[in-house]
């Protein structure tokens, strides 16, 4: 039996789809495995220049150890012809038809030789749907919606991903009625821009539907953009199982940085949000994204994010370094930033979120929450799990709590997570 594994790199969609391709290649008849295997599935991201040479990194490495490699995911959609010349890939397919992988494969290896198959993106590209059946983790991705349409001047997203496209409610209910009788506790719903679900304007009513389903103790939604986060969004806050956690990109703090990327928001309509979702939500966890070197930026421009950042009080930061993405309307503008300054910045936001972190979870101190416990131990054999307002905490525990929500008393606080005891 030929023995297939998997490589991910990027979002949270990119693991969805790894799911949904590990469960295609079995029903072709692979055995899939960790580590070293006959045939290695390298599902790419390309945001930036560096999560691009990881790939590449990945795709020389598992090509080193003797494998035939297959490159899928983003980076093939927008390079297909770069990814093709490294040596040693025999499968190039990018985001469109995934379900036609194994055969790709099954047909190159008959053949003997390489395949590249990276279909165009078209306006009225219909949404594919690729239902998972045993998740790999113990909260089940649920991706309702694929693309976007924004176009802001540094992303490469919306040319790899295409145009936004939805699953329907009826099969997202159906998914997720399935992975309830599976066992999972906590849906996340996914997708590229998933303010766009239904064309825009219809998630608050998926997001009620799916809370409806017998059984189902968690929903969480992924990241939301600033200007789709409306009302009736905010209201979902109060529903029992939707967890009390929105990560919203920031990307700037200036509003001139934030007009230069094409952000359809300010800083004022962003803090607005903040302000109406905690209004629903006080220990609502606030997670972000922020770009540090966008061409241009000032140290003034720099000085308003750091500022933005410690009145918004994220609970978590994710830093990024620009870096041009050709193609993009960003990768042509003057006043780049030097590297050492992008460098410099970069490690300020790092500290800043780090420390905005830290004062989050320490407001968690001498509460109790309840968190689901992950399959896997730390490495101090402690356990661990995500609370409903997205903070890890780690506990003392035995194995029978794995894939449970139970309740934890926070007892210390740190710059990555907590630390409690599961309550009696």
């Amino acid at each position: 039996m030929r023995t297939v594994s998997f490589r991910t790199f990027g979002c949270k969609q990119n693991r969805y789809d790894t799911d949904f391709l590990r469960e295609s290649f079995e029903k072709k008849g692979f055995k899939v495995v960790q580590g070293d295997a006959d045939v290695v599935v390298i599902n790419t991201c390309a945001v930036t220049s560096r999560s691009a040479q990881k790939c590449r990194q990945a795709i020389r490495a598992a090509a080193r150890r003797g494998a035939k490699v297959v490159v899928t995911g983003c980076y093939p959609q927008i390079a297909a012809g770069e990814v093709s010349r490294i040596p040693g890939v025999m499968v190039v397919s990018g985001v469109r038809e995934r379900s036609r992988l194994p055969d790709l494969v099954l047909e190159a290896l008959e053949r003997g030789e390489p395949i590249v198959d990276v279909k165009p993106h078209v306006q009225d590209e219909e949404f594919e749907d690729t239902p998972v059946e045993r998740p790999d983790l113990t909260r089940a991705f649920l991706k309702i919606q694929e693309g976007c349409g924004d176009f802001c001047t540094y992303c490469i997203v919306p040319y790899a991903r295409g145009p936004s496209r939805s699953k329907s409610p009826e099969s997202v209910v159906e998914e997720a009625e399935r992975l309830v009788r599976s066992g999972y506790k906590e849906i996340v719903l996914t997708g590229t821009h998933i303010g766009l679900y239904g064309g825009g304007g219809a998630l608050p009513k998926l997001i009620e539907r799916v809370s409806r389903i017998d059984g189902l103790i968690r929903i969480r939604v992924s990241s939301l953009e600033p200007h789709d986060v409306t009302p009736e969004l905010i209201d979902c806050l109060r529903l029992p199982n939707v967890c009390q956690h929105l990560h919203l990109p920031l990307q700037s703090g200036s509003d001139r940085i934030l007009r230069m990327m094409g952000r359809r928001y300010d800083v004022a309509l962003f803090m607005d949000i903040v302000r109406k979702a905690r209004k629903v939500a006080p220990d609502l966890g606030l997670t972000t994204d922020i770009i540090a070197g966008f061409p241009g930026e000032t140290e003034a421009d720099f000085q308003e994010t750091l500022s933005v950042m410690k009145e918004a009080a994220f609970s978590r930061v994710h830093a990024f370094k620009y870096s041009d993405r050709p193609g993009t309307r960003a990768s042509g503008f003057r006043d780049k930033v030097p590297e050492r300054v992008k460098e410099e910045r970069v490690s300020q936001v790092i500290a800043l979120g780090r420390e905005l972190s830290e004062d989050f979870h320490r407001r968690l101190v001498g509460r109790d929450f309840e968190v689901l416990v992950e399959d896997d131990r730390e490495k101090d054999g402690l356990l661990a799990g995500f609370t409903r307002n997205y903070v890890r905490c780690r506990f003392p525990g035995d194995d029978d709590l794995k894939g449970k929500v139970i309740g934890v008393t926070v007892q210390e606080a740190g710059p990555t997570d907590v630390t409690g005891i599961p309550r009696r």
